[in-house]
Parts: structure tokens; sequence; C-alpha cells
């Protein structure tokens, strides 16, 4: 998809009701888009969501990697440092908590990369 073609997804997006297929956390959703294409949008504080761009790269933790919640602890310092704003805070702690609460209850901890 060239810069064209997405710009105008983009807006079309943007104008349409998205489909939440899944909440990834306080700020990003897996949706269905008007054509019934999955992609990532970013909620912004104000409830609106916009689409991630398909050349952006992301990245996904599961509750049971057992590095992830160390990592988004350090994040988060890392946010605070920087200043960022309430509702990203507030969102890594949201993040944070749900990560602690599943790690003190789960029997799947693991190594990332290690087979099931």
């Amino acid at each position: 998809m060239d810069s064209e073609q997405y710009a105008k997804r983009h807006n079309e997006i943007r104008k349409a009701t998205m489909s939440i297929a899944k909440p990834i956390d306080n700020k990003h959703s897996i949706y269905s888009d008007e054509h019934g294409f999955l992609c990532i949008a970013k909620r912004l504080a104000t409830g609106e969501h916009i689409p991630i761009p398909e050349e952006e790269p992301v990245i996904l933790f599961r509750g049971r990697d057992k590095l992830a919640l160390p990592m988004l602890k350090y994040y988060r310092h890392l946010c605070l440092e920087d200043h960022c704003t309430d509702f990203q805070l507030a969102s890594m702690d949201d993040m944070i908590a749900k990560f602690e609460q599943f790690t003190n209850s789960s029997s799947t901890m693991k190594q990332p990369g290690m087979e099931e």
C-alpha cells in the first residue's frame, strides 16, 4: 500500500465506525474496518481511534512472558522521567497491575522464545 492509498484509507477509517475486535490495552485495539481488514488502532485521550500505519513496527508482550513485567515497570520509569502525560502513566499502571495479577496466579510463566 503506497502512502496515498494509506492516507485515503486512514481518512476513511477515522470517519468510519470501527468494530473493535480485541482491546490490547487502554490505548490500543485490534479492530475491523468497514472493508473487513484487521488493523491496530491507537485510542487517543479523547476516545478517538486512529490507525497505526502498517509499516510502523509494533510489539506485543504476553502475560506469561516472565520478562514482560520487569520491562513494563522499567518502561513506566522511563515515561515518568520523560514527563509523559497522565493518560500514558495511567495506562502503564493499569497494564502493570494486569501483568502482576496474571504473574501471581498463572502456572504458565515462561522464558520468551521457549516452546510451549
